[in-house]
């Protein structure tokens, strides 16, 4: 069964995973409505330091908004349309675009990187009154590291 034919879903309700659409609302997220409300002081004020951030403010303010372009997708399975708003794709400042190419890229690294085996990861972090001493002579590091790996 594909998912378009299921009562009371229909193309308009299901993704491609088989979950169930549910379409954003940008404008009332609170950093949607703080970037909108002072974007115009930022840049009175010239508190923007490069083109490149207004720039990002300006395509997060749009995304997500039909008005601003979409695209029209189609089921000739079940012959439900829906719009979709396009996204801004801007990483690190929109939380939706950038939860979007974080869980691409960990299913890749999934799927190419990884082996099929149990994985851990392990932050060791140096206490700051160290790190002036690490910072001088970094062949500590290394065998404080092994010396770490081996309790």
């Amino acid at each position: 069964m594909s998912g378009c034919g299921e009562r009371g879903a229909g193309a308009a309700g299901r993704t491609a995973k088989g979950g169930v659409y549910h379409q954003r609302k940008p404008r009332a997220s609170p950093l949607y409505q703080c970037a909108d409300r002072h974007l115009a002081e930022l840049r009175s004020e010239g508190r923007l330091q490069r083109l490149l951030e207004e720039r990002v403010i300006e395509r997060f303010l749009k995304c997500g908004d039909p008005h601003h372009g979409f695209a029209r997708v189609y089921c000739p399975e079940c012959r439900h349309d829906y719009l979709l708003a396009f996204s801004c794709k801007a990483r690190y400042f929109c939380p939706s675009c950038h939860q979007k190419r974080v869980l691409a890229y960990g299913d890749w690294v999934e799927e190419n990187v990884l082996a099929p085996v149990p994985h851990r990861q392990y932050v060791f972090t140096v206490p700051r009154m160290l790190r002036p001493i690490f910072s001088r002579k970094r062949g500590l590091l290394g065998s404080c590291a092994v010396s770490w790996s081996d309790c």
